[in-house]
């Protein structure tokens, strides 16, 4: 009878043991993948350093963000479909008499753990001199806005989509509209796409190095950039921490679920893709993934053979164009090439804004 007693100990202490390991594993993921994964975070001038890459480019950005400051813009506000007060900076065209009306505004949407004016800056000095009113929202659980979880654009789709309403409410309907994004901005973007009810004045994307699902982007930060050995396990531990405190599930949606959508529209919304061949964060291919889903989509297997697939040809082909920017690392093309992007980014506006 001691013996099994004895027994019954060790076994109680094994399984209690293994409790106890399995909560602290789950604790350390949440405490060190899940929170400060999906979580705001405060910038700092180290995290800026390493965001700009070079001095120069970081130099660059300190003179474009005191000209931002300068312009004193406008703090405008909108409330969430889930209850939530969002922040934007909103700065109008500046009239002149050569120049008496605006040729559009573009909103501006920013990435992961960023900011409206670390990411754009430079890009709403262009804008704003080349006759646009910019509007650059603050993302959910970013900066001004309120929030704990960021969704990686499974639910800023929609802050977006409403982003463009309340531009509307300020500068019309007959207003010329266009979204840029960058990063996490960027997938924001393209996943907006897939929304019914987007303004019928929205004429076209910028979509500048973005991933193609919350799911992939994690995944391949775990896998390749962290490369730790239980990535999987993690991968689905935070899954679940996701949908239980986040409210979202990573593997819903995706750009490729909004271009296909996109694409069954009788106009489809043009879509300008940039990405850096030296992007480390995320991968060039997903920008490859996103264009080939644009231009074309498998739609055959011929004879029951694997290695003869049928394209299709998108009939709108003409909408979607792809640049890259050499030795560009993530998020920084625009400073990288400046020229390139400038003139890529003033012939799609010119293309497809309202006359």
């Amino acid at each position: 009878m001691g013996f099994m007693n004895k027994l019954y100990r060790r076994i109680f202490t094994v399984i209690g043991a293994a409790i106890f390991v399995a909560a602290l594993y789950v604790g350390a993921v949440y405490a060190f993948v899940f929170n400060p994964s999906f979580t705001r975070e405060e910038l700092s001038f180290k995290d800026e350093k390493k965001h700009f890459v070079t001095e120069q480019y970081l130099l660059e950005y300190q003179n474009e963000k005191a000209w931002f400051e300068s312009m004193n813009p406008e703090i405008i506000s909108i409330e969430s479909f889930d209850g939530l007060k969002l922040f934007a900076y909103n700065l109008p065209f500046t009239a002149t008499i050569e120049k008496p009306i605006a040729n559009g505004t573009i909103v501006l949407a920013h990435g992961y753990h960023s900011d409206p004016v670390r990411e754009y800056a430079n890009l709403a000095h262009f804008y704003h001199d080349s006759g646009y009113n910019v509007v650059m929202p603050f993302q959910r659980s970013h900066g001004l806005s309120e929030g704990k979880y960021i969704t990686f654009g499974i639910k800023e789709r929609f802050d977006l989509r409403d982003w463009l309403k309340k531009t509307n409410d300020i500068y019309g309907e007959k207003n010329s509209l266009f979204v840029e994004g960058i990063s996490m901005g960027c997938a924001t973007t393209v996943m907006m796409l897939g929304l019914e009810d987007l303004p019928k004045n929205l004429c076209g994307v910028i979509a500048d190095c973005g991933f193609t699902s919350p799911k992939e982007i994690v995944w391949k930060v775990l896998s390749k950039d962290k490369k730790i050995p239980t990535a999987k396990l993690i991968m689905a531990l935070g899954e679940k921490m996701t949908k239980r405190f986040a409210d979202f599930d990573m593997d819903s949606y995706s750009t490729l679920d909004a271009i296909d959508y996109n694409k069954k529209r009788i106009n489809q919304i043009p879509i300008l893709f940039f990405h850096g061949t030296n992007d480390d964060f995320v991968p060039i291919e997903m920008t490859d993934q996103n264009f080939t889903r644009c231009v074309g989509m498998i739609s055959e297997i011929r004879g029951g053979d694997l290695g003869n697939i049928a394209l299709t040809t998108n009939e709108q082909i003409e909408k979607y164009k792809y640049v890259q920017i050499k030795d560009a690392a993530h998020a920084i093309s625009s400073f990288v090439d400046p020229k390139k992007y400038h003139k890529e980014v003033t012939r799609f506006l010119n293309t497809y804004k309202k006359n």
